[in-house]
């Protein structure tokens, strides 16, 4: 019996925290395919293909900008997202 009260005490506890906690922003994927150079209508083959390309060109390894290490981790994001959606 109390294990079932500390069961609905969690679950109470988890909801609470997933109510007050800050929504995550929400992604838009005209940005992704901005960030990859690719039409929204872009089949998975090209925008595999424009990753790739962008990947190797902004790689932290390859490209020494301040900015290479942020690009890289944008690419990579949208690419993820625009082909597993």
């Amino acid at each position: 019996m109390a294990a079932l009260g500390a069961f609905h005490w969690m679950q109470t506890c988890m909801i609470l925290l997933l109510c007050l906690s800050e929504p995550l922003p929400a992604a838009s994927q005209n940005n992704y395919y901005e960030t990859l150079n690719v039409e929204p209508t872009a089949t998975d083959s090209q925008i595999k293909k424009s990753f790739r390309k962008l990947a190797m060109k902004y790689h932290p390894d390859k490209n020494k900008s301040t900015d290479a290490e942020k690009t890289f981790r944008e690419i990579a994001e949208g690419k993820h997202f625009l082909v597993n959606f």
